[in-house]
């Protein structure tokens, strides 16, 4: 049988953020070859064994998640029927010498996140591919099942880099047809002694698409849902909570993400309103919610995480209770 080819970079027309229900799926979309390994590898055009891709699903339990930056657990020791490390591990692995190879080659590696993830960044259910990774530096040390184990640490490119290229971007758009693209526009933010403009980037990314088909395109805070055109079709804005843009940004994930009416999404974007550990809706210039608290609208599929929505109240001043 012939070796698998390595493939580098986006595959086809899938974007960052595109939801897949199993390993198999992800693996039919040949974002990786495995359905149950970790890394994923194959032969570039020199003949050298290269990885293409990494899944991150709660396998090893030195395995670290940032979004931005991950130390990942190679490949080897593990029983054959539990997830329990037995051995040391090795570079002789075929998985761990491959993503070696990714690093000195300076190859790019797709990471596809599963449910038994890191809880902030991972999906509810099924698995998600989260766009491009660079592997920096790799090591082995003692893990905390008392084995060596081989280390990697990748980051994430920046948002721009993760763009398909000209060709892929024509098969998206005549595929998923985006309800907004991108949009940027500039906001006052308050700080305490002067006033800073900072760019408010706006996407329609796979997440936010998602999101919103989860919410029927129903606004998640006043129960909106716009009709808008001739063939009456439902009209809503994806709204990341912590606004999205470099490391010091939010991730472009589930948990960061709203289904809400243009309205309230120029509303959260600028701090008129923010969302309490508890999800309860503050409306902070107004009476009006105040008076009739509003819970946000949730759906079992969707979960928003608490550590973006107090990133977003400490982005616009408001004191912790």
């Amino acid at each position: 049988m012939a070796a698998y080819r390595a493939i580098v970079g986006h595959v086809d027309d899938i974007l960052p953020g595109t939801h897949f229900e199993s390993r198999r799926a992800v693996k039919a979309a040949k974002l990786t070859k495995e359905t149950e390994a970790g890394i994923s590898w194959g032969l570039d055009r020199e003949g050298r064994r290269v990885a293409d891709a990494i899944v991150l699903s709660n396998g090893y339990a030195d395995d670290v998640d940032k979004w931005w930056e991950i130390v990942y657990t190679g490949a080897g020791g593990q029983g054959a029927n539990s997830k329990k490390q037995i051995e040391d591990q090795n570079w002789e692995n075929r998985g761990n010498a491959a993503l070696r190879m990714s690093r000195i080659q300076k190859r790019h590696v797709r990471v596809i996140r599963g449910h038994q993830g890191e809880r902030d960044y991972s999906p509810v259910a099924g698995y998600r591919y989260d766009g491009l990774y660079e592997v920096l530096e790799d090591w082995d040390e003692i893990g905390k099942a008392g084995f060596r184990i081989c280390r990697f640490r990748l980051r994430r490119l920046d948002d721009r880099a993760q763009e398909l290229t000209s060709v892929e971007r024509q098969v998206r758009d005549a595929l998923e047809q985006p309800q907004l693209g991108e949009q940027e526009e500039e906001v006052e933010v308050p700080a305490r002694r002067r006033t800073t403009t900072v760019a408010r980037i706006v996407r329609d990314t796979a997440v936010s698409r998602r999101v919103k088909r989860l919410h029927n395109f129903t606004c998640q805070i006043c129960a909106l849902a716009v009709s808008v055109g001739p063939d009456g079709k439902s009209y809503a804005e994806g709204a990341h909570i912590q606004a999205l843009g470099g490391p010091d940004g939010g991730p472009d994930v589930d948990g960061n993400v709203l289904c809400l009416c243009p309205n309230c999404h120029v509303r959260l974007d600028r701090g008129a309103l923010y969302l309490t550990d508890d999800l309860n809706v503050v409306e902070r210039y107004s009476t009006e919610l105040g008076a009739n608290p509003v819970t946000l609208r949730t759906v079992g599929q969707h979960r928003v995480q608490q550590r973006f929505v107090r990133a977003h109240r400490r982005f616009w001043g408001v004191a912790e209770e």
